[in-house]
């Protein structure tokens, strides 16, 4: 042996010596990530790791404390500041005190904990997230689904007594144009280590709800807090969940200025829940605008179709009635002048006959009686086919001025009122534009039989 054996205890105590008056006092600010951690009758116990670029092996590995009478103070302040507590897991930056002792060894002493370092952390892990997410194809998956132009049953999770949710319902259901809105929600934790989890299987719920199929969007709000707790909707599942997801996403988790993965993936992110809730009814509205003109152009097309074709028919009525009032004065003096010469004709025939046979007077009497009655029924029969085709002619022009009444008939306002059409009036008067009606007004609603008044809204 070279030298005496020494105690185990002499060999601590000395150990314990060198470190007092090298370390004594002494200060450092370290960087490391907690990999265990236990609170015992108020006291903090954390076991420390610096691990390698690979983040597999410790390169280094040390006990620490922190005493009751600051753990109270720091823990508050790393929570308000950071949104997490302290837990496995979480990269801090701590201002120790290296310690030896001689029961319990080598141990570090917390004496100052720097949230900024964990927020800096957290940053990085979001953009690790981020671009994890990039590689994956999956980051514009939800923003590329299409939102409908009527939003009206929505799937939403939230926290039931969340003020941001009560905001959100209020501002919805008791908007100013009365719009109805089906919404059914999904109660969630929002922040702390199970919230990620918990919105995730609420999005499970969702798509084995009832409802699943006629969900136009699912809407995740929440109220305001620290930018720090947006800590959960970092989390790289829940993030690519949402970015999956089958329905388009809504955010409004109440932040500013900070924006988390959740938010960057969803369809849509608007900073408040009373946002979201203004959103989907101005949406509503501008779709409710946008049918009512397209209403209402079709309602001035019809009219003016009816006008035309009333217009159409009065000046085809018109012109029929020229017509068949020409035609019958060209009929009559045709036949006029058709009797007028064969009243000549005869006339001449006769004095023609009495001249030709003055020397035979009985004989041309004779034959001028048979000639006569021969003439006679010459005229007789011309006149009867003259009368037979003027009537032939006047029947055919009756049946055509009929069948004109009877398309007329078809036409007659009276009748399109018939066949389900109606009419409006507002003081007596015809309205083709519901712009010219006040909210509250009387109108008259006109049908085929009786008429409805009612009050515009």
């Amino acid at each position: 042996m070279d030298a005496p054996a020494i105690s185990l205890s002499a060999l601590a105590k000395h150990i314990s010596n060198v470190f007092r008056k090298e370390f004594s006092f002494e200060r450092y600010w370290v960087t490391a990530e907690i990999i265990g951690m236990k609170i015992s009758k108020g006291h903090c116990y954390l076991q420390l790791v610096e691990k390698d670029e690979r983040g597999v092996m410790p390169k280094a590995e040390f006990r620490a404390m922190i005493w009751s009478s600051m753990f109270d103070v720091l823990h508050r302040r790393f929570m308000i500041e950071t949104g997490t507590r302290l837990q496995e897991q979480v990269q801090i930056l701590c201002k120790v005190e290296v310690q030896f002792h001689e029961r319990y060894g080598l141990s570090l002493i917390v004496h100052d904990l720097d949230p900024s370092y964990t927020l800096g952390k957290l940053e990085m892990e979001r953009r690790q997230t981020i671009d994890r997410l990039r590689k994956e194809g999956v980051y514009d998956l939800n923003k590329q689904k299409h939102l409908p132009e009527a939003i009206q049953t929505i799937a939403v999770i939230s926290a039931e007594d969340s003020r941001g949710y009560e905001d959100f319902y209020t501002r919805l259901t008791q908007n100013d144009y009365g719009y109805h809105f089906n919404v059914k929600l999904f109660p969630s934790l929002l922040q702390g280590d199970m919230a990620a989890g918990d919105i995730i299987s609420k999005l499970v719920s969702i798509k084995q709800d009832q409802l699943y199929g006629h969900f136009d969007a699912v809407i995740i709000v929440r109220g305001g807090g620290a930018a720090s707790s947006l800590g959960c909707f970092n989390d790289y599942q829940l993030a690519s969940a949402i970015a999956q997801y089958p329905l388009p996403v809504i955010t409004g988790i109440g932040h500013t200025a900070d924006v988390s993965v959740v938010d960057e993936v969803a369809n849509l992110n608007l900073i408040t829940p009373t946002e979201v809730a203004n959103f989907l009814v101005s949406r509503l509205l501008h779709y409710d605008g946008a049918v009512s003109e397209l209403y209402d152009g079709i309602s001035a097309y019809v009219n003016m179709i009816l006008e035309n074709e009333e217009d159409d028919l009065k000046s085809s009525v018109k012109r029929l009635n020229a017509v068949a009032s020409v035609f019958l004065s060209q009929e009559n003096a045709s036949l006029q002048v058709q009797s007028s010469a064969i009243r000549m004709l005869v006339q001449e025939k006769v004095i023609t006959e009495k001249n030709f046979f003055s020397q035979s007077k009985q004989y041309l009497q004779q034959q001028l009686r048979h000639r006569i009655v021969s003439e006679n029924e010459v005229l007789v029969n011309a006149t009867r086919e003259l009368k037979r085709s003027a009537t032939q002619q006047i029947e055919n022009d009756e049946k055509q001025i009929a069948y004109s009444e009877k398309r007329l008939q078809l036409l007659d306002p009276i009748n399109i009122l018939k066949r389900g059409f109606s009419y409006t009036l507002h003081k007596g008067k015809v309205i083709t534009e519901a712009s010219s009606v006040k909210s509250g007004e009387e109108i008259e609603t006109v049908l085929a039989k009786g008429s409805i008044k009612s009050k515009t809204l």
